[in-house]
């Protein structure tokens, strides 16, 4: 039986194509989007500061982390459309599979903890699932949100740590500290 080399060819090229997919990183993570969430943490910092107990701190910080996420897609759809980037390829799929499913279990369980004595451990445990879905996700994406994940994991083991009473304080420095740090090295050297 004759082999096709057309048919051949275009097969070999699709593979080629798809391994090329599956290796690239997601360059499409703003760094502005990273600076706009340190901002927005530290506008919550000051906020949440005036408030009397860590429970209503916290409920500021989860709206605040609404509006921030907002910010960062939407910072990530302007980037990817000003540089050519694609949003549906496979390692921006593969990229959200990693962080989605953790930011899931931050959810739940800070649900679960919220009405308990055991309230106080949220900004740690956030810090920590955070760090731990930036850690897995930054497999698919350029090199700042991999590091950034190790020093949220830090972060959260030092907040762990101290006292309760310093959660306000520490998610804003290490919120706000990190994604300015490390959104300012993505801004500058990954286009934007």
């Amino acid at each position: 039986m004759p082999v096709d080399i057309k048919a051949e060819a275009v097969n070999n090229l699709r593979f080629i194509r798809g391994a090329i997919e599956r290796a690239e990183r997601v360059s499409a993570v703003s760094g502005l989007g990273g600076l706009m969430m340190g901002f927005i943490a530290l506008c919550t910092m000051a906020v949440a500061s005036r408030l009397p107990s860590l429970a209503e701190q916290l409920l500021v910080w989860i709206g605040a982390a609404f509006i921030a996420a907002s910010a960062a897609i939407i910072c990530t759809v302007f980037k990817a459309n000003k540089n050519g980037d694609r949003l549906d390829s496979d390692s921006t799929r593969r990229f959200l599979q990693c962080l989605l499913p953790i930011l899931l279990v931050g959810a739940l369980m800070s649900w679960t903890l919220w009405a308990t004595p055991h309230v106080s451990l949220l900004p740690a445990m956030w810090m920590l699932l955070y760090g731990c879905g930036l850690l897995a996700a930054g497999t698919y994406a350029v090199p700042p949100v991999m590091y950034m994940g190790s020093c949220f994991l830090i972060a959260g083991l030092i907040t762990y740590a101290l006292p309760p009473n310093w959660g306000n304080v520490l998610m804003g420095l290490v919120f706000g500290g990190l994604h300015f740090a490390f959104g300012y090295q993505v801004f500058k050297h990954h286009g934007g």
